[in-house]
């Protein structure tokens, strides 16, 4: 993780992007640790169509050596929750993998699919590939030369890379960038050379040997609660690494969120079309803020005012009874204030 010269702000870019989220390409993602720390990963799917992101094992581990949960960011600046980090297990290797749930995966999580078929053929007549990296700002797509190959018994699980581009240098904070080829990821980098303009990247076909072994031997969390996989933040600040919506919906975390610049902002699916008599928000520091805003989702995708209710360290927000499958929960306030979530519940009536 590295930590960014920038203000950590999601905004998505248009309001109709707040009607859904789309099925994305396979892509780099950036994961976000809180208090503008953030490294990189790979979206795709496993060969089960199971929602996941590679990542290198640094990019999530804390000086303890614990696997924390980040918070993934999309294309679109969406803000999702990632579940059941889990560590190669060769301790040689620095690589780990994240599930994604949500919308996120119910809406197709990526075109990709990282196999085992060796890619050894593919990378020995490559000279030059693409490394597709991100930011909080741009996608970026570098040209790059293939500057050697590792060899081993497996045949070889490394590469090296340096940049075509003038003027455009490896920084630390690439680590989780793909190495791709005509679209098809070939390797993901996990350690830079500044000083000498060299990267060294993991083959994907390792990667996926590695998820095959760990799917055979590891039972995935179970953490299927309604908030675990539907809670999607798209405006707002997470002030404190640790204190994102996936420690918070894992239940291991408080939430710490700041507006940006006046509002958080939070897309949550139900799961199901329900009747929803009102939301309740305990926490601290919440009668520092403003508002909270509770909207619900008609069919056609536009969301309706429900409520709107003044904020308190323990706010019951009721009103009448509308049915919807998913709201849009606003808290308002002043950017400099820090808003922490203990417990978010929909309250539902009856049918």
């Amino acid at each position: 993780m590295k930590p960014s010269t920038a203000a950590f702000v999601l905004v998505l870019a248009s309001v109709s992007s707040l009607g859904f989220i789309n099925k994305a390409n396979a892509e780099t993602v950036l994961l976000a640790r809180g208090d503008d720390a953030f490294g990189q990963g790979w979206l795709f799917l496993d060969t089960a169509g199971q929602c996941r992101v590679a990542t290198p094992r640094h990019v999530i581990e804390n000086a303890d050596g614990e696997l924390l949960l980040p918070d993934l960011i999309d294309s679109y600046g969406a803000m999702h929750p990632t579940q059941s980090p889990i560590a190669a297990e060769n301790e040689d290797l620095d690589l780990a993998f994240l599930t994604v749930g949500g919308q996120l995966a119910k809406s197709g999580c990526s075109r990709d699919r990282v196999r085992t078929t060796p890619l050894q053929p593919v990378i020995d007549g490559l000279k030059q590939a693409q490394l597709d990296v991100s930011t909080l700002t741009e996608r970026q797509s570098i040209s790059v030369a293939i500057r050697a190959v590792s060899r081993d018994e497996s045949g070889g699980g490394f590469i090296a890379i340096s940049s075509l581009e003038p003027g455009i240098s490896f920084q630390k904070g690439m680590s989780g960038g793909t190495v791709t080829h005509n679209g098809q990821p070939i390797a993901m980098l996990f350690e830079v050379d500044s000083d000498e303009g060299i990267g060294v990247a993991m083959r994907y076909d390792l990667i996926a040997a590695q998820l095959q072994k760990l799917n055979a031997s590891v039972e995935q969390s179970n953490l299927s609660l309604a908030l675990v996989n539907d809670l999607v933040l798209i405006k707002g600040r997470v002030t404190e690494q640790g204190s994102g919506i996936s420690g918070f919906l894992s239940g291991k975390t408080h939430l710490r969120v700041a507006p940006a610049p006046d509002r958080v902002v939070f897309l949550l699916d139900l799961g199901k079309r329900a009747v929803i008599e009102g939301v309740r928000i305990k926490g601290e520091g919440l009668v520092n803020g403003e508002h909270l805003i509770v909207e619900t989702e008609q069919e056609d995708g536009r969301f309706l005012p429900g409520v709107r209710c003044m904020l308190s360290n323990d706010v019951h927000c009721g009103m009448a009874a509308r049915r919807a499958s998913r709201l849009k929960i606003t808290l308002t306030g002043s950017a400099d204030e820090i808003l922490t979530l203990d417990a978010l519940e929909v309250i539902e009536g009856g049918a």
